[in-house]
């Protein structure tokens, strides 16, 4: 199952549904699923179901003219995958171009995202899904 996990999330940024309308990535979503945004984050904290997870996706287009994210790598935690990537960006009203390295977070249950969340620290991330693998396994 844990392939399955990667293939759904190598598809997400192979056919760039992270950067643009959340619908085709709400396809591939738990209908409770949760979108979690960190606590230095421009809008933080945590949104539930369908509606709200789209309304954070579309919050961050109102930020910023234009995105793309980079996928640098994907690591196999079982139900969670973490990617690390570079998320460009282009400011609103602006030229002013950013780039940054995240960590993205999948969880998946059954196929489909249940939460997504992501960070700026690539080994608490890792360390976080690492934890989460071992307590799955020890029950």
């Amino acid at each position: 199952m844990s392939e399955g996990n990667v293939g759904v999330v190598r598809r997400i940024y192979a056919e760039g549904l992270v950067d643009g309308d959340p619908g085709g990535l709400l396809a591939l979503c738990a209908p409770d699923v949760e979108y979690v945004n960190p606590p230095e984050a421009v809008d933080p904290g945590t949104r539930r179901g369908a509606a709200e997870f789209r309304g954070a996706w579309r919050n961050l287009s109102s930020h910023f003219a234009g995105t793309r994210t980079e996928l640098r790598e994907l690591f196999d935690f079982g139900d969670r995958v973490v990617a690390s990537v570079v998320f460009h960006a282009r400011n609103r009203g602006s030229e002013t171009e950013i780039s940054q390295e995240e960590a993205h977070t999948w969880t998946l249950g059954d196929g489909l995202v249940t939460r997504f969340e992501w960070g700026r620290d690539l080994q608490a991330a890792l360390d976080a899904a690492s934890r989460a693998a071992e307590a799955a396994r020890t029950g």
